[in-house]
């Protein structure tokens, strides 16, 4: 008699397990570097991971552009300097490669400084003709807990396709930010 509870027990679990793996589907997996276990934002050590919405209202993971070449571009809307780096988001990533580099714009301020929301960055993306790089609403509050140091507009994180924060620069120069992108893929 408790065989056979044990074998209907089994059965229902298999039968369960089958229809949920059917509904659900497998979740993709994003793709983590050797020690995002113990991330930190800051040079020398692997980026933690981090989710924001992009232009097209997609959720978009810092870990989905591992094995590339990551510039990290902290603007915002009304700073001088972030818009003449945005005016040249497309020709770097058509000079490096979009299979090499990913340039992602983290829009912390609107015009009037506060978090910038869906439309912004739809509007930063389409003055700028910003079409197949990220634009991410980032905030001010999300900066301040994310360990990222900012004390200038805008700022750039480079990271290597490894996951590793290899440089930081205040303010714009494109010399300096092709320069750093180089010397990383130089260094694959």
């Amino acid at each position: 008699m408790k065989l056979h509870r044990i074998i209907r027990i089994i059965i229902i679990a298999a039968i369960t397990w089958a229809i949920l793996t059917m509904v659900m589907g497998c979740a993709p997996t994003i793709d983590q570097p050797a020690g995002a276990d113990e991330c930190e934002n800051s040079l020398g050590n692997i980026a933690c991971d981090f989710s924001m919405m992009d232009q097209d209202g997609q959720q978009v993971n810092l870990y989905d552009f591992h094995g590339k070449v990551i510039v990290l571009d902290f603007s915002a809307m009304w700073c001088g300097p972030c818009q003449l780096a945005a005016l040249d988001v497309e020709n770097t990533v058509e000079k490096y490669g979009a299979e090499n580099v990913v340039y992602i714009t983290l829009l912390m301020e609107d015009s009037s400084g506060n978090p910038p929301d869906k439309k912004d960055l739809q509007k930063w993306a389409e003055i700028f003709e910003i079409e197949d790089s990220p634009v991410l609403a980032g905030s001010r509050a999300w900066l301040g807990d994310s360990g990222y140091e900012l004390s200038a507009w805008p700022t750039f994180y480079f990271i290597t396709p490894t996951m590793v924060i290899k440089e930081y620069q205040r303010g714009y120069n494109k010399g300096n930010v092709d320069r750093a992108i180089e010397d990383l893929l130089a260094g694959q």
